[in-house]
């Protein structure tokens, strides 16, 4: 995936969850989700009575796949520690996030200089636009919702920056362009593309559900007895 597309999948997700909420326990698979995290962020499992905004976004990490650019925590003073360490700690409070950013807030924040007291809230960015952030948060008012903020405004104690675009570099390119990365077979089907056993057709497919025939069962035999030196 691109960088835009891995961001696009973290809001997405976050997208899903809007309307859980405690009342009806519909934000128990939020933390179930978190807790499923191996291995768990200071071994601590959270309890549905927890606050859970940074479960929130740590289980979007989680959902996507993606724990090693969206970093768990459940505490938003560990979290942003985590991405300090990473150095994607944002502490410019006039920072424009891109969507899937994580915005923290401080509800002491007086709204004079830059506050860097203790953060109380987390969301993950889900639009910017003309200088108005959407946020999809956890949490807020027990339910997972929608926030709207200004660039620069009071209580945006910062933003941990996860690195989206390190986890497209990492990603290698797809074998054929009809087998999704991540398929069952991927690294089966890797491991003979490199030998040479298995080449796909002229126009960069692989056809992976059709039925073999005779012909490419005798090829294929041919290839590997060669590859094993027969």
């Amino acid at each position: 995936m691109t960088e835009g597309e891995l961001r696009a999948k973290a809001v997405a997700q976050a997208r899903a969850w809007l309307g859980r909420n405690e009342a009806d326990g519909t934000h128990k698979e939020i933390i179930d989700i978190y807790n499923s995290i191996r291995p768990l962020p200071v071994g601590y499992t959270m309890r549905y009575t927890d606050a859970w905004c940074a479960a929130t976004v740590s289980a979007v990490g989680q959902a996507c796949g993606i724990t090693d650019v969206i970093l768990p925590e459940c505490s938003c003073y560990r979290m942003i520690s985590l991405y300090q360490a990473a150095g994607r700690w944002m502490e410019d409070d006039a920072y424009v996030p891109q969507p899937g950013d994580l915005i923290m807030y401080g509800w002491e924040d007086s709204g004079k200089g830059d506050y860097t007291g203790a953060p109380d809230h987390v969301g993950i960015v889900e639009t910017c636009s003309n200088g108005t952030i959407t946020v999809i948060e956890g949490n807020c008012s027990d339910a997972v919702k929608r926030r709207s903020i200004a660039v620069n405004a009071r209580y945006i104690r910062g933003y941990c920056l996860p690195d989206y675009a390190g986890k497209a570099a990492q990603e290698p390119e797809l074998i054929f362009s009809d087998v999704p990365a991540g398929a069952w077979y991927e690294e089966d089907l890797r491991w003979c593309v490199e030998r040479g056993i298995f080449t796909g057709f002229e126009d960069g497919t692989f056809h992976p559900e059709d039925a073999i025939t005779r012909a490419q069962a005798a090829a294929l035999i041919r290839r590997t007895a060669q590859h094993f030196g027969a």
